[in-house]
């Protein structure tokens, strides 16, 4: 498989369940619908995720958008 520089990498994740880590500490987990230059992502079905101690909860959060310079880590789950 040949490397695509950038975000086109990320085309191949497409309708896929990721987890996405915020600069702000947020968790979000949902599937990832959309994609651009600029690393700004649209997460459908997402849910964000509450951690206290060892235990979780989430929360519906529906469509979200997120811009791309607040996201520390992107990955599939």
């Amino acid at each position: 498989m040949n490397y695509m520089p950038g975000t086109a990498s990320l085309i191949q994740d497409i309708d896929k369940k990721h987890l996405v880590l915020l600069r702000d500490g947020r968790t979000l987990i949902g599937y990832l619908r959309s994609i651009d230059q600029f690393a700004n992502l649209v997460l459908h079905q997402t849910v964000e995720r509450i951690h206290v101690g060892k235990k979780y909860g989430d929360i519906p959060r529906g469509i979200f958008v997120v811009r791309g310079e607040n996201v520390v880590l992107l990955g599939e789950i």
